[in-house]
């Protein structure tokens, strides 16, 4: 596993907190840093080229509409995104509206494809069963969306039961490159994280562990 990213959703940060943040983790030089739209201009003030911007679009529920979730897609490319992060419909996928799921990804890739800007979708092993988690990786990688997160890392997420959905999406829908954004905290998720297969990268949600997987995988 080579890819390694940081993301910052806290949302009761200050602009000084978060712009402290972003200037610490640069130090270890992820491949990308992923904020909540509000903070796509600050981060992407501070960000080298070597750096991807990351923004994460209706987070975390899922609930938007679509004419409001594209809204948020417009701006965040306006304000130099390179990667949108959107977590996919809740309604839809639970509803089994795949035609809707289809639709929705077709929309979004018409603003993103056009500049070059690549696209993830944000699924919820929490909340969707299995086989709904396998029938979206399938749509997602049908329309070439080759990333997905397993997680919003909103909800309650050990960090084993995060891999372990890696692994068993990657079984069914294996052209997938799944990140894994479960909870680092201890050496033993380490241990874990260095024993999995079945991850392209991990999303690291602080400064300590963005620092602990450095040491392991070295910088980009």
């Amino acid at each position: 596993m080579k890819y390694i990213e940081y993301a910052h959703y806290d949302i009761a940060s200050n602009e000084t907190e978060i712009k402290n943040l972003i200037t610490e983790a640069i130090n270890f030089r992820p491949n990308s840093i992923s904020v909540l739209p509000t903070s796509v201009k600050l981060a992407k003030s501070l960000l080298p080229l070597s750096i991807k911007l990351a923004a994460v679009i209706d987070y975390p529920l899922g609930v938007m509409d679509q004419k409001s979730r594209l809204i948020s897609v417009e701006n965040c490319i306006r304000s130099g995104c390179d990667i949108i992060e959107i977590v996919s419909p809740s309604y839809f996928l639970c509803n089994r509206k795949y035609d809707k799921f289809r639709e929705d990804i077709t929309k979004v890739k018409e603003l993103c494809d056009p500049q070059g800007i690549e696209i993830r979708y944000i699924l919820e092993y929490r909340v969707f069963t299995l086989e709904l988690m396998y029938k979206a990786a399938q749509i997602l990688i049908g329309h070439e969306i080759k990333t997905i997160y397993p997680s919003t890392g909103y909800l309650l997420d050990n960090l084993s039961d995060n891999i372990l959905a890696c692994g068993l999406i990657s079984k069914k829908v294996d052209k997938i490159q799944l990140i894994s954004n479960g909870n680092i905290w201890n050496d033993s998720h380490i241990d874990l994280i260095q024993k999995t297969s079945s991850v392209f990268g991990i999303k690291c949600h602080t400064i300590n562990s963005l620092k602990k997987m450095t040491n392991i995988y070295g910088q980009n």
